[in-house]
């Protein structure tokens, strides 16, 4: 049952870490896109307001990431010493 818990709290870790690395690149690609408009549409301001944006956006989304991958550790840890 342990060895179960394991690979389940692995795999969760594993997913968290990709769908971080996902988000984050989305992001970087989106403010690269932005970045084209610059010089035509943009003020310094408003490319501020965007970046800001995606800065907030990946954090909000991977706050509850970084706690799975946190919990997810605890347990592994707790289960190895189990063991």
């Amino acid at each position: 049952m342990k060895n179960a818990w394991s690979i389940l709290l692995t795999a969760a870790i594993i997913v968290s870490i990709l769908i971080i690395l996902a988000v984050s690149w989305h992001s970087v690609e989106e403010i690269h896109y932005l970045k084209g408009f610059y010089p035509t549409s943009f003020t310094v301001e408003e490319a501020y307001y965007a970046t800001l944006v995606e800065f907030l956006k990946v954090h909000i989304i991977s706050l509850p990431l970084v706690v799975i991958i946190i919990v997810a550790l605890y347990t592994l840890r707790r289960l190895r010493e189990r063991e």
